[in-house]
């Protein structure tokens, strides 16, 4: 390889090697967010992996008559994915992950309300739901349907989107166990 001293180049061959530099500099760290979805409030994998078939399990949940507990839900209204939730779902999870913890409180202090409008998610009514352990969408909304109070929020036709993330950390043994966090809401 020659190497070339920009000194000896004329004010032309100068100024066209810098803007080439620049343009070089500049694909190298856009090329990576266009790929991986930038722009998009999905993290992947955490979100992105499970989206469609968590949207599609809760609706289906959703769509039968369910006996929660003592309480009698007919067939609720399917729900659509918010991104914004979603976000605010992974971020928790993650967290719960960092701090090895399994809460609804965050390691800041915060609540679940207060996590999602972190997320530019202007709710007036909130729910969460959190796991870990269950290693597939199946499994975690099969565990939270044999769950009273997490079977009352996936039933509850007052929320009208969700969203939905995990994070892989250590618990009980399992290095890789899955946690999870369900947020639900309405504008």
């Amino acid at each position: 390889m020659n190497r070339v001293d920009i000194n000896n180049l004329s004010p032309g061959e100068k100024t066209h090697s810098i803007r080439l530099a620049v343009l070089t500099v500049l694909s190298l760290l856009i090329l990576p967010a266009c790929v991986q979805g930038w722009g998009k409030n999905d993290p992947d994998p955490g979100v992105a992996d499970i989206r469609e078939e968590f949207l599609a399990a809760v609706n289906q949940a959703r769509s039968v008559h369910r006996k929660c507990g003592n309480t009698r839900y007919g067939p609720a209204s399917p729900v659509s994915w918010s991104g914004n939730l979603a976000m605010a779902a992974y971020l928790h999870s993650k967290d719960m992950v960092r701090k090895n913890i399994l809460g609804h409180t965050g390691s800041d202090g915060s609540s679940a309300g207060q996590r999602i409008s972190r997320q530019g998610y202007p709710w007036r009514t909130y729910g969460e739901n959190i796991a870990v352990g269950d290693p597939t969408v199946s499994s975690v909304i099969r565990g939270w349907l044999g769950s009273e109070r997490h079977c009352r929020n996936l039933m509850n036709p007052a929320f009208t989107e969700i969203g939905a993330g995990y994070a892989i950390g250590p618990f009980g043994g399992n290095p890789a166990a899955r946690y999870w966090t369900f947020d639900l809401a309405d504008r």
